[in-house]
């Protein structure tokens, strides 16, 4: 019986959060685009804690952002679209293997009745 559980994997976390900083970086920046509507803002640099802070906070917001990606219903008919065209090549590749072998084995017998 197969098993349903899955293991948490370190480093699919850690180069998840790569994904997830830019995207709630991004997000913050649409976020403060709409509030500044072109204002210049110059940002003074902060403590490291902050920019610890800071990163956190970031990929918290990319986290969140693709995890609704992942809920999406759209997102959901991909996943069943790509299984069951996964499912269909493996199949028409089952069905090629198959003719070619039972073409060559036919060849090998007319040849037989033939030389």
């Amino acid at each position: 019986m197969a098993t349903t559980t899955k293991r948490y994997d370190a480093r699919k976390a850690l180069a998840d959060y790569y994904v997830f900083a830019p995207l709630g970086a991004g997000q913050v920046l649409l976020e403060k685009g709409r509030e500044l509507s072109g204002k210049a803002v110059q940002l003074a640099q902060s403590q490291r804690e902050d920019w610890g802070k800071t990163y956190q906070d970031l990929a918290k917001r990319g986290e969140k952002i693709v995890a609704s990606i992942r809920r999406s219903a759209a997102t959901r008919r991909a996943i069943d679209q790509t299984r069951v065209a996964r499912s269909q090549v493996k199949a028409a590749t089952t069905s090629v293997r198959k003719a070619a072998t039972t073409a060559a084995e036919a060849t090998r017998q007319a040849a037989a009745k033939v030389g």
